[in-house]
Order: structure tokens, then C-alpha cells, then sequence
């Protein structure tokens, strides 16, 4: 099967005009592993949900994007911690009962 070959616009090498018509890419495979064209693609994992409902969604990105998200991400690494509320678990018996309290017993006295 014979292809008809059309010219990469990134690099100039010959590339079959399928990749154009039917996935309109306009440059090569070679050109898409190397970042050219439409740049480099990343994908991030994101939990989502919560307790035993957590699934996993990965988040596709361009470079540009991936740079202000790798940014964002060490700026809040390195975020001063000093300001940030503190998290109380009060599921800790130890922590729930707040002030001279007197526990009775389950006979009431």
C-alpha cells in the first residue's frame, strides 16, 4: 500500500497526508516526540473524590501549562507556614470535651 507522502511543516521530511486529513496533525511523529509542532504533552494524576469513593483522573496539558502548574505548585511548597490555620481532629477523645466537664456514668449519677 502506497501512501501519498505530503512535507512536515516543522522539519521539512517527507510525512503521510493520512496524519493530516484524518488526525490534522501537520507535522511528523518524529516532530510530536521532540515537542515540536504543538508542543510537548503532560499528564497529571488527580485524586478525586473522597473515603471509599476516590477515583483517579489524569489531566492532560501543554508544555505552557505544565510550566504554570510546576510553578504553582513550588510556590506553595515554599509558602511561608507560619499564617496557616491549625487542623484540630476532634475525633480524638482526648480533644472533644472542652472546659470542667463531669462525665457520668450510663447509670446517670
Amino acid at each position: 500500500m502506497k501512501l501519498k507522502m505530503i512535507k512536515c511543516k516543522c522539519c521539512g521530511t517527507d510525512m503521510p497526508e493520512l496524519r493530516l486529513t484524518k488526525y490534522g496533525y501537520n507535522f511528523c511523529v518524529t516532530c510530536s516526540e521532540n515537542g515540536k509542532g504543538e508542543g510537548m504533552k503532560h499528564g497529571i494524576p488527580v485524586l478525586m473524590g473522597e473515603g471509599d469513593h476516590t477515583w483517579v483522573e489524569t489531566v492532560i496539558m501543554n508544555d505552557d501549562q505544565y510550566r504554570a502548574y510546576q510553578h504553582n505548585e513550588k510556590a506553595f511548597k515554599n509558602m511561608d507556614k507560619t499564617g496557616k490555620a491549625e487542623m484540630l481532629n476532634m475525633d480524638k477523645e482526648d480533644r472533644n470535651l472542652i472546659g470542667p466537664l463531669t462525665i457520668k456514668d450510663e447509670d446517670g449519677k
